[in-house]
């Protein structure tokens, strides 16, 4: 038996912001366990999108919170995360999604971010190759982007090492102990590491590791896929991240060639992270009719990871109170990446006795029991 002050269960981009900021504030010793290598879940098979537009307050205010960390974290963490800040250029085309970008233009308006509404000829001034005749309108903000999950994930590994974090590869939690209704240790192996407080980060696993301690956490297994081209004769600027927002497909600049992302309706919930290349066809139509130029295009890889998707589309973020010493930073749906600057920091501020430097209340565990959910309308 060993013992720590916090053991995190995800050696994700999530779980290593939350060991990092824990080590920034002196928690203790902190241990990591990974179920394989670190960032093998769905922080190394993302598109790496970065944006301040969202449709609720708490989002947009993470991501807010989020997003100098992360425009300054060469200099932080002495990583560059290759951020290119090119924009994001969600193109509406359907009716049902007039309204509810509109209340987001008027959200954004209210919470400072310089995103605005753009007619489709002022897109296509954008990105000229765009199609845009169908478009009722678009929105773009500049300080949006795509960044390099790894090269983040491994600033904050590298760092949080420096100060003492263990992380531990191929060291899947088995079972998380509870006494007197609290967390007493984690058993990973054969080992039983005895500790106080225990941080949910495990991504799409999450609700298996909820479940150790008898919670059902309602997070979901959604396989994403994405593909890549070789480099396209003619598209050889930057141009912005850019969502068909009717269909879900995402594309941007990606190796000289264009990554593009989609996920099929179809698909079920399930631990299925093979690629679905039925599913290329589908995809190549969409872009091929958004994108035109990509016709000159051929598709050199692809690949399926999850999104953790719960039923708001938002993370079940902090402690809770059924069991005491359970922590749960999971459920992102997608913004993992993009929101874990802020999440780290909110977790260890929570765990610290901190104020959190976000209100996240509404995104606890009793929002579902209470029907407060929160639905987050801008989902790719």
């Amino acid at each position: 038996m060993t013992s720590a002050d916090v053991v995190i269960v995800g050696g994700g981009v999530i779980g290593a912001s939350i060991a990092y900021h824990l080590s920034l504030r002196g928690a203790g010793r902190i241990v990591v366990l990974e179920r394989d290598r670190l960032g093998n879940g769905s922080t190394g098979k993302n598109a790496g999108g970065i944006r301040l537009q969202f449709s609720t307050e708490v989002n947009v205010r993470l991501s807010q919170r989020a997003l100098p960390r992360l425009e300054a974290f060469r200099d932080e963490m002495g990583v560059d995360p290759q951020f290119h800040q090119v924009g994001y250029l969600f193109l509406i085309t359907e009716e049902r999604d007039i309204v509810p970008f509109e209340r987001s233009l008027a959200l954004w308006e209210r919470l400072g971010v310089p995103a605005r509404r753009l007619t489709g000829t002022q897109a296509q001034a954008i990105f000229p190759e765009v199609r845009v005749d169908d478009v009722r309108f678009a929105t773009f903000c500049a300080r949006d982007g795509y960044a390099d999950p790894h090269s983040i994930l491994q600033g904050y590994v590298a760092r949080a090492r420096e100060r003492g974090v263990e992380f531990r590869e191929g060291a899947p939690a088995r079972a998380i102990d509870v006494s007197g209704g609290r967390v007493t240790a984690v058993r990973a192996g054969d080992e039983r590491i005895q500790c106080g407080t225990v941080v949910n980060a495990a991504g799409a696993w999450g609700a298996q590791v909820g479940a150790m301690v008898g919670l059902r956490l309602p997070i979901a297994p959604l396989r994403r896929h994405i593909f890549v081209t070789g480099p396209v004769a003619g598209l050889d600027h930057e141009f912005p991240l850019t969502i068909e927002f009717a269909s879900g497909l995402y594309f941007h600049r990606e190796s000289g060639g264009v990554l593009l992302g989609m996920a099929d309706p179809a698909d079920p919930p399930r631990f299925d992270d093979s690629v679905n290349w039925d599913f290329l066809p589908t995809v190549v139509e969409h872009a091929l009719s958004r994108l035109p130029v990509l016709e000159r295009a051929t598709v050199k890889t692809g690949w399926a990871g999850f999104y953790e998707d719960t039923p708001d589309r938002h993370p079940i973020l902090g402690t809770i109170e059924e069991v005491p010493g359970f922590v749960c930073a999971a459920g992102f749906s997608g913004h993992g990446l993009m929101h874990a600057p802020a999440a780290g920091e909110i977790v260890a501020q929570l765990i610290c006795g901190e104020p959190p430097s976000v209100d996240v209340s509404t995104l606890r565990f009793d929002r579902f029991a209470r029907g407060a959910l929160v639905v987050e309308h801008n989902v790719v």
